[in-house]
């Protein structure tokens, strides 16, 4: 059969691909059609052709699912950050547990048993980090999030992932870049709002510091949002799409805010990584800590391990935590989160995982337990093979990307390790992203 653009064929929803498009076949021919829901039938037109497959719009839904509901976002499809919308709680977690196996059945030739997600309200509002383009055009400012695949602007005054305050700041800080006709020279504002202690820090990324009218922007900003302690100023003038690179200049207050998680204290600054909803991190957080098996005499050690939230977690219930980490000022931060807790038995290298994890070799420690949290996408091959020398008796990872994942379970698994068990938590309600902590025992 031979398809062309802007045909159209009536085909039923047999399931998904890993961003959420539903898959349908018409004579053998397979398309992905965005928005699309399992079960469901409907008209498909035609919107481009490849030479196996193709991509298809929605013409006319005849056969709804049950677990369709409407967007509550006005921009949710031109915007594109919240790929499940038009999904249920229901079917959203069906999706994430779904993707998670065939993650393992595709990339690890496993069946493993997958538990039930983890998932925890608020779905809404959840986010404490927003990153806001800002651009310039005819007289106008704009503020938004890029289109999929394009860099046009799409304007909203409430997101519904970000927390209402963050919203109300985007709102305030645009009209004053266009009061103050500072526009042209804001590249994207940054916003990081810890929701349990309720401090704030807005970070302005801009082409040059200082810029016009800078110190009534700040003042102004304070006067209304008593909640932000921080505003720093990053002077970017790179022209790639690398953000966070450039001085940072303190406006006002300190270079970070607190906040805090699971009974302990951490400082975020503009450019470290802190998990993205607090109300799902508390629970991975625990279920990795559950995993670890801690009972107080054990020898931990924490690859990737950023700001050193898990490691100073962990040491708690730990004899000794040697965090690893690449990203020099995230091992400064690491040190002074440790000192903020009272953590004097975890101790921070400045390396990367690889050799970090040589490093340990070397000094012949005796690991009880590796946690790993790589980035998206997973550990380098050098890592799993320092792991693998390594041996500890329980190895727990916990991934933002479960193909990564799902590729470095088959390696270990082949290497000496057993999985005992692979939880999902639903990190990112709305978009198709999923968290994964995973337990991995040595093999006797």
């Amino acid at each position: 059969m031979s398809m062309k653009k802007n045909d159209t064929f009536i085909a039923e929803c047999t399931g998904y691909t890993e961003d959420g498009a539903g898959v349908v076949r018409t004579d053998g021919f397979v398309v992905f059609v965005k928005g699309l829901m399992i079960g469901e039938e409907a008209e498909i037109g035609m919107t481009a052709v490849k030479k196996n497959y193709g991509y298809g719009r929605i013409v006319r839904l005849i056969r709804p699912s049950k677990d369709r509901t409407e967007p509550r976002c006005s921009v949710s499809r031109p915007c594109g950050g919240c790929q499940l919308q038009h999904m249920n709680d229901n079917a959203q977690r069906f999706f994430k547990e779904e993707k998670v196996r065939n993650c393992f059945r595709t990339n690890a030739g496993m069946e493993p048993e997958i538990l039930p997600i983890i998932r925890t309200e608020p779905y809404y509002h959840y986010r404490n980090k927003v990153q806001v383009p800002v651009q310039f055009n005819q007289g106008k400012v704009e503020m938004g999030f890029y289109q999929n695949h394009t860099n046009r602007i799409i304007n909203y005054d409430a997101c519904d992932v970000q927390s209402e305050l963050s919203n109300r700041i985007t709102v305030f800080l645009k009209e004053q870049f266009a009061r103050f006709g500072c526009a042209a020279n804001i590249r994207h504002v940054l916003i990081k709002h810890a929701h349990v202690s309720g401090q704030v820090m807005v970070v302005l990324i801009v082409r040059r510091h200082p810029f016009a009218r800078e110190e009534e922007l700040v003042k102004k900003t304070v006067e209304a949002f008593p909640e932000v302690r921080s505003m720093t100023a990053i002077e970017n003038r790179r022209e790639d799409n690398v953000i966070l690179d450039g001085r940072e200049y303190v406006l006002y207050g300190e270079p970070y805010i607190e906040e805090e998680l699971l009974d302990c204290r951490f400082r975020i600054s503009a450019r470290s990584f802190f998990q993205i909803n607090p109300y799902a991190t508390k629970l991975l957080y625990a279920k990795a800590l559950e995993y670890a098996g801690l009972s107080g005499r054990e020898t931990v050690i924490d690859l990737y391990c950023g700001t050193g939230t898990i490691g100073i977690l962990a040491a708690k219930h730990a004899k000794k935590v040697y965090g690893i980490e690449i990203v020099a000022d995230a091992v400064k931060d690491a040190k002074v989160n440790a000192r903020i807790n009272n953590a004097d038995n975890i101790e921070f290298l400045n390396m990367d995982a690889s050799h970090g994890a040589q490093a340990v070799l070397r000094s012949k420690i005796r690991a009880d337990a590796v946690i790993v949290d790589p980035p998206r996408k997973g550990c380098s091959r050098d890592t799993l093979d320092a792991i693998i020398k390594i041996a500890p008796k329980r190895l727990v990872y916990v991934s933002c990307d479960p193909s990564t994942l799902a590729r470095d379970v088959k390696i270990l698994s082949e290497n000496g390790f057993a999985v005992e068990k692979i939880q999902p938590v639903d990190m990112f309600p709305q978009t198709v992203h999923v968290e994964t902590v995973v337990l991995m025992l040595e093999k006797n």
